[in-house]
Parts: C-alpha cells; structure tokens; sequence
C-alpha cells in the first residue's frame, strides 16, 4: 500500500513535469509567433508609412506644378494687359509730341 502511495506520487510529479514541460513549449512557441507576427505587423505598417509618404510627395509635386502654371498664366495675362494698356496709350503719346513739337 505504501509502495502503491510512493508509485502514485512519482506517477503525478512525472506527469506534473511533463505538462510543465509541454506549457513551456507552448508558451516558447506563442511567443515565437508573437515576434513573427509583430514582425509582419512592423514590416507592413512601415510598408505604408512609406507609401503614404510617396503619395504626399506626389501630391506636393503635382500641386508645385500647378502653381507654377497659375504663375505662368498670370505672368502672360499681365504681360498682355500691360501691352494692351501701352498700345493704347500710343496715340495719345504721339499726340503730346506732336504738340509739343509745334508749340
């Protein structure tokens, strides 16, 4: 009977050791999966910090370029009003010589 007490003692702490064993290797391996994980999670999220930075400089770059044609288009709609003004103001400039010629 003693013997049968001792035998399921060590019967339990054997099988104490192996479901010990066995939550240490589950654990090690949710762990290992964790890092895989947070890893893809890194590498993705990386991913699209850097897509969404291309795209901003697209962005940036296409509107730089809108710009620049507004300030082109501008520049030559005053370059004409200012030649149309000076056309304009012509014979009135002839006119003030003229008078002044035969004054």
């Amino acid at each position: 009977m003693a013997l049968d007490l001792i035998k399921s003692v060590l019967q339990a702490e054997a099988a104490a050791d192996d479901r010990q064993k066995a939550a240490a290797q589950q654990a090690d391996a949710i762990l290992e999966e964790a890092r895989r994980t947070a890893q893809i999670m890194e590498q993705a999220t990386l991913q699209q910090a850097q897509n969404e930075a291309q795209m901003i400089l697209s962005e940036a770059d296409y509107t730089a370029d809108g710009i620049l044609k507004q300030a082109e288009k501008l520049s030559d709609m005053r370059r004409g009003k200012v030649i149309s003004t000076t056309e304009k103001k012509y014979d009135e400039a002839i006119r003030l010589i003229l008078d002044t010629i035969a004054e």
